[in-house]
């Protein structure tokens, strides 16, 4: 055997719980970025379920962290920022020193991710109670909190993009510098090491005082979302129904929810009614006033909805058309034309036609159902 070949040796470095955190992170996340960037709203219900796992992963990551075996726990890969710069240095010069777990920079990825990931689900459950009044937060969140949450909720993505990026790319560093195919230890659990490092005094697992751990914290945290859950969505009213709206516009056309134009447009619709988009839809002045009275009562202003926030915000010149305000036209103009031609759609005006939920006024994402004919 020629002197410059090092002996090594195979050593079992990651437990299977580990291996099956990190496989199943990926998946929900790839689902998480797919269902947020590329996928129609209507898989909204998809994200939400692919959040949630990713909280639970994240939460058993952090116990198996202090309970699980040698190289899961994380002391056994939290350095110092001089060891980190110590490795990249070593990487940039091409001698990187050899580590049995995860080295310094691999260390402070695993950190960041979980950093980032911690901040997504959170900002996550934030715009789902703030801005659609679902989940556990509904009753806790207003839609300004929602909204602002969304915003921190896009930018903590983007960096998750690239740290995922510059993940993989020290994946692939590693492998060519060092030899070791880590994608393949990831998998197996196994990773060879030189003959020359003594690993450290194995510590078995211990998944009895894990499952304790991850027990009581789902009860803790499960109670203190199910007591935030009881509180009613903070955006919604009780809204009766009125039989005189019912019936005298709804003989003519699909009966459009109060939240979706503030009070000035339809008051100053209910002015003009005797030229309603080029037609005479005059009514009993009595008749006219009480649905006034009740459209301005359940206007825009009155609803913290995604919905009311956004159809505030009415078209200059067509203040009282609820298909020109510019949030109607811009998530629209993603739908194609021939979509709106369709039988079952009946045009621009039916939004019960794909938006199951319209009588309610809240148009959550996954109730839209386009029909296909």
């Amino acid at each position: 055997m020629p002197d410059t070949e090092i002996k090594d040796h195979k050593v079992k470095v990651w437990d299977l719980p580990t291996r099956i955190f990190h496989w199943s992170l990926v998946a929900l996340v790839m689902i998480g970025l797919i269902t947020g960037f590329l996928s129609p709203e209507w898989w909204m219900g998809v994200h939400l379920w692919a959040g949630y796992g990713t909280v639970l992963l994240v939460i058993f990551r952090l116990v198996w962290g202090i309970f699980g075996s040698e190289y899961s726990r994380l002391e056994t890969f939290t350095f110092t920022p001089r060891e980190v710069i110590a490795h990249i240095r070593e990487v940039f010069f091409l001698r990187p020193t050899h580590y049995i777990g995860h080295n310094p920079a691999g260390a402070l990825m695993i950190f960041a991710l979980i950093f980032i990931l911690v901040g997504i689900t959170l900002s996550g459950l934030l715009v789902l109670g703030g801005e659609e009044n679902q989940g556990p937060l509904a009753g806790a969140a207003n839609y300004q909190v929602g909204d602002l949450a969304a915003g921190i909720h896009s930018t903590l993505t983007v960096i998750l993009m690239a740290l995922i990026v510059f993940h993989v790319f020290g994946v692939f560093t590693e492998i060519r510098l060092s030899g070791e195919n880590l994608i393949k230890s990831m998998i197996d659990g196994y990773k060879r090491v030189p003959d020359s490092i003594k690993p450290p005094t194995h510590r078995d697992a211990r998944p009895l005082a894990a499952i304790t751990a991850m027990t009581g914290f789902a009860m803790i945290s499960g109670s203190l979302l199910w007591a935030f859950s009881t509180m009613p969505p903070s955006g919604l009213l009780k809204m009766t129904e009125n039989e005189d709206f019912q019936t005298e516009c709804g003989d003519c056309h699909e009966v459009y929810h109060p939240s979706l134009l503030p009070r000035a447009s339809w008051t100053s619709m209910m002015a003009s009614l005797d030229d309603h988009f080029g037609e005479d839809a005059s009514l009993p002045p009595k008749t006219a006033i009480a649905i006034t009275a009740y459209l301005s009562a359940h206007a825009a202003e009155e609803w913290d909805t995604e919905a009311a926030n956004r159809f505030r915000n009415v078209s200059p010149e067509a203040p009282i058309q609820i298909s020109a305000t510019p949030y109607w036209v811009r998530k629209h103009n993603e739908v194609d034309a021939d979509i709106f031609k369709r039988k079952g759609v009946g045009g621009k005006s039916h939004c019960k036609s794909c938006h199951q939920d319209a009588a309610s006024g809240r148009f959550d994402d996954q109730n839209i159902k386009i029909p296909k004919e």
